[in-house]
């Protein structure tokens, strides 16, 4: 889960590219602040569950997935929403600085990625949750 951490903030600090140092500073601090503080819960939970010590599977029989699973959900829609929100920002920006004739289509877009997000941002979070919380016996 670290190395989609990485990537997640990788990727969101991209989207700050372009956007003016004050915001560059609350949204990058945002962004890092969550993910360090995500990785450092996380392997706390990690050591205190046992996790490097038992295998894999004696770690999920021992319902210690669940215990990791209740601290990535928040995460996991915390970030989805920072992700979402820089991606407004940005097409909005770029809404504004269009001419008049263009300018609709960007508007357009950012209906069609808000739409698509309302979509697949559920089955994501099913997705997270299937991976830490049992659903069938």
């Amino acid at each position: 889960m670290e190395i989609f951490t990485i990537l997640f903030a990788s990727l969101t600090l991209l989207l700050l590219i372009g956007t003016s140092k004050k915001f560059k500073l609350y949204a990058g601090g945002a962004v890092v602040g969550t993910s360090l503080l995500f990785i450092l819960g996380e392997i706390i939970i990690k050591v205190q569950t046992g996790y490097y010590s038992l295998g894999k599977q004696e770690w999920r029989n021992q319902g210690h997935a669940e215990t990791m699973g209740s601290w990535v959900m928040p995460f996991f829609l915390v970030g989805m929403a920072i992700f979402l929100i820089l991606v407004n920002i940005r097409m909005i920006r770029q809404f504004l600085n269009r001419s008049d004739g263009v300018r609709w289509v960007w508007m357009a877009f950012v209906v069609v990625v808000d739409a698509f997000a309302v979509f697949l941002v559920p089955v994501l979070l099913f997705v997270v949750a299937f991976m830490f919380f049992p659903f069938a016996p």
